[in-house]
């Protein structure tokens, strides 16, 4: 079978489509036959040799789509089921251990979704890291409805995600942002309202703008770097920012008179061991109605063969595409 691999951190060159055997079936396990993956920022980090207490080898890829092969009664042979990026005991595939970028994987029952003949192979590819990690940072958030969002990268997974999720649990108003005018242009064809264009402003002055000096109640941030502080600057009095991800920078600054005098809070949001089996369970008890339902859309930007997998993460990460880059096997 087919696997893409890195065996030392490096340039996107690094990742290799190489032959392997056929994994063997453990115990309880059950066989799938990947056709669709997806590329994530993540996998970037990992395989540049960014990512602390991770190997820096292996097989990456935290989510994708497929065909089981070899299963069981709950998952007979021909089942399409999207592959979740946890493990029974909460690790995370292409970060802890071998993920799914390969022809055919090993899991077990509990890391697979049932998916509905209706739901493209791309959509159910696309589906579960994003909307999941969009899921837990609104309940890490402690959102209800009525609560107002800001939720940074419309073009982005999780941000994307955010905003849909927000919009149909009831928020009062969700605000995003793009890094282009050509991707606010996007945005706002495809029917996302309050988009922030930060080509033309700066977050705080697109929220100020939009929520008429109130700000937000809470910020879901997928992006860090720089954005992060002012992002920070635009909550409202005991607002809560949520932060999941850094692929624009570690680093940022903000005022510290703000978490004092108005009660803002910070808080880190990771997948990898915050989510046992049923922790996992009950995010997808709140997700699946909504998208079996045709209510949730991941958006899809492009889709890459395997041998091209160079080419993919480059395109996910300098170009910075709207919506999820895929590869198919």
């Amino acid at each position: 079978m087919k696997v893409i691999e890195f065996k030392t951190p490096g340039n996107y060159d690094v990742l290799k489509l190489v032959e392997k055997p056929m994994p063997a079936l453990g115990e309880g396990q059950i066989l799938v036959k990947v056709k669709i993956a997806a590329v994530n920022a993540v996998d970037n980090t990992v395989r540049s040799g960014k990512m602390t207490g991770r190997r820096s080898f292996g097989i990456l890829g935290n989510e994708g789509m497929g065909v089981v092969a070899k299963g069981n009664t709950e998952f007979p042979e021909g089942t399409r089921v999207m592959i979740s990026c946890f493990t029974p005991d909460g690790q995370i595939r292409g970060i802890n251990i071998d993920g799914v970028w390969a022809e055919y994987i090993v899991v077990y029952p509990s890391e697979l979704i049932e998916i509905k003949a209706d739901i493209s192979d791309e959509e159910a590819a696309a589906f579960p890291v994003s909307f999941f990690s969009a899921q837990a940072c609104l309940n890490k958030a402690e959102f209800k409805p009525g609560s107002s969002v800001l939720s940074l990268a419309i073009g982005g997974g999780v941000g994307n995600a955010t905003v849909q999720l927000a919009e149909i649990l009831g928020a009062s108003q969700v605000i995003s942002t793009a890094g282009s005018s050509e991707k606010a242009q996007k945005a706002l064809s495809l029917g996302f309202k309050n988009i922030i264009d930060l080509s033309k402003e700066s977050i705080s002055e697109g929220v100020g703008r939009l929520t008429d000096g109130k700000g937000v109640d809470i910020v879901i941030d997928s992006v860090g770097g720089s954005l992060t502080g002012d992002a920070i600057s635009t909550l409202s009095r005991n607002g809560i920012l949520v932060t999941i991800g850094y692929s624009a920078g570690t680093t940022f600054s903000a005022n510290i008179t703000d978490f004092v005098w108005r009660g803002l809070q910070m808080r880190g949001q990771s997948l990898n061991g915050w989510f046992d089996e049923e922790a996992q369970k009950e995010v997808w008890n709140e997700l699946m109605p909504l998208f079996e339902e045709g209510k949730l859309k991941p958006m899809i930007a492009k889709v890459f063969d395997a041998d091209n997998i160079a080419e993919a993460q480059r395109h996910l990460i300098e170009e910075r595409p709207f919506g999820k880059v895929l590869i198919k096997f």
